[in-house]
């Protein structure tokens, strides 16, 4: 077992050296990227940039409302929210 684990930490090794470091990572946040030298607290995000990161992640959640709001309306419960809706006008 001793052989496995040493081929494993060489392995993990030759390929750690095979890559580069990065000298940028994406902000979490915004994903603007941030140098890895430069303190991540002193990153301001920018509120535009943050609000298009966000709508980015959410795009496919957004594209899909739709189609899970028409299908929701289908059901009971939907389609007695409509009516009550309607009704209170």
């Amino acid at each position: 077992m001793n052989r496995v684990s040493e081929g494993a930490d060489r392995a993990q090794m030759s390929m750690a050296s095979t890559f580069p470091t990065p000298d940028h990572m994406p902000c979490p946040s915004c994903g603007a990227s941030v140098a890895i030298a430069d303190d991540f607290g002193a990153h301001v995000c920018d509120d535009e940039r943050r609000l298009e990161y966000r709508l980015t992640e959410l795009r496919v959640e957004i594209e899909r409302f739709t189609d899970d709001l028409a299908s929701w309306l289908d059901t009971p419960h939907g389609r007695f929210a409509l009516w009550l809706a309607e009704h209170e006008r």
